[in-house]
């Protein structure tokens, strides 16, 4: 049976062993790209979802500062592809090129390369605005806004909180802690301090902060408190197909916006699997950066896979584990010691999350990775499992499986397959 995944971003093609059991292949629906994006980016911020349109908004500026967020280089979509149109539209609205600043949302994720700048925002952008990188640990670029009913303190990028008109541009995708990307997280983890992300992330004890829930989410809703009191005016939260081109764009509300983007993402990637597999093979792409950002596909795939199973991953892994994973996880901590060190300042709040909860998934399940970014010695301090290749994968499993029942999920790290029967 010819199956099929992703990996460096580019599709393979390969066979499943003889004696393994396809029960399905949860391929997300096709979506056409928008044929005139500058008109849909038009479209969508003069008709928002729940505030005021940007013509009302830019009224009364007068020579104030706009602040537009994008989301980084982890993130799949081509911000520059939405932020020129909108800057066009700032033009007609009488907002001049010098008075707007194009923040990059990093949270505590390493800094953004020239190249990856280049790609992210295009050449035009970069000439024509100031681009600036957030820097969580920077005490001087960071200003106090309030603290969250849950006690978050919101230390905030001083030059997005000072901004006359605030905007963020994102990119909806399943989010295994805080529910789903986009919405509120532009603004936590992506333009607050260190120990707001801190504060914030520790949340993660708490029962409901899971892919795909936002209501009862106590740390989403933390997010979004710390959205409000950062006073976002727009975000817009973007749709890619799986060819990475954008769908639909849903500007507006910071919550309401977002609501409306997971509806819209549901439709296309929601996948339905019959029953749970012994073998799940997943593509982390489109994020497929580092193992944080793998590890989002991994615990997609843990959701349909049998207690005992195992869960094989393609992920080029370009930046390795990721800031402080490896560190993390070889030392083979306890789910719940993890989240203490995130608390003390041990633990990364970017990375430590998804250790807590790799190494929860460790206890029950069985992880390899197809990959160049990381050794098969640094795996194997991980308790993970290495191949060189999809083939020698499957060879390798096929003789702990003679027989398996198989799922495929080829856009693993967008893809957010459920149980059929628990639908």
């Amino acid at each position: 049976m010819q199956v099929y995944g992703f990996y460096n971003g580019k599709r393979i093609d390969f066979e499943l062993p003889e004696g393994w059991n396809l029960m399905a292949i949860s391929e997300p629906k096709e979506a056409q790209p928008l044929e005139d994006l500058a008109s849909a980016v038009v479209k969508a911020v003069e008709n928002p979802i729940g505030c005021p349109p940007l013509s009302e908004m830019v009224k009364g500026l007068g020579k104030g500062k706009v602040a537009i967020l994008s989301e980084d280089q982890t993130r799949p979509t081509r911000t520059g592809l939405v932020i020129l149109p909108l800057l066009e539209h700032l033009n007609e609205l009488g907002v001049s090129d010098d008075q707007v600043e194009i923040i990059i949302a990093l949270g505590t994720h390493r800094k953004t390369k020239e190249e990856e700048l280049r790609d992210k925002l295009g050449e035009e952008i970069l000439k024509r605005v100031k681009v600036s990188l957030h820097d969580p640990d920077d005490p001087n670029g960071l200003v106090f806004m309030g603290t969250t009913s849950r006690g978050t303190p919101c230390w905030i990028n001083k030059t997005f909180a000072e901004a006359g008109l605030k905007l963020g541009v994102g990119t909806i995708n399943p989010h295994y802690f805080a529910g789903y990307s986009g919405g509120p997280k532009i603004i936590l983890p992506g333009v607050s301090g260190r120990e707001t992300i801190r504060r914030n992330h520790v949340l993660i004890r708490h029962e409901g902060t899971v892919q795909g829930r936002r209501e009862g989410n106590i740390l989403w809703e933390d997010m979004l408190e710390t959205a409000r009191i950062a006073g976002i005016n727009m975000k817009i939260d973007v749709l890619l197909n799986t060819n990475q081109e954008i769908h639909r764009l849903y500007a507006g509300d910071v919550a309401e916006a977002q609501k409306e983007a997971i509806d819209g993402f549901l439709k296309i990637y929601g996948v339905p699997v019959p029953s749970p597999a012994d073998v799940t093979i997943t593509s982390s792409y489109p994020l497929e950066i580092d193992l944080i950002q793998s590890g989002k596909a991994i615990l997609l795939a843990d959701l349909v896979t049998k207690p005992g199973g195992t869960i094989l991953v393609l992920s080029a892994c370009r930046d390795g584990a990721g800031p402080l994973m490896y560190e993390t996880l070889s030392q083979r901590p306890s789910p719940e010691q993890v989240v203490d060190w995130i608390a003390e300042g041990k633990a990364s709040p970017t990375g430590g999350p998804m250790a807590s909860r790799l190494r929860r998934l460790l206890q029950t399940k069985n992880l390899y990775l197809v990959t160049e970014g990381l050794t098969p010695q640094q795996l194997a301090d991980m308790e993970m499992g290495w191949f060189p290749g999809i083939r020698e994968a499957l060879d390798g499993l096929r003789d702990k499986y003679p027989k398996a029942n198989v799922l495929v999920l080829p856009v693993g790290g967008a893809s957010f397959p459920y149980l059929a029967k628990a639908a």
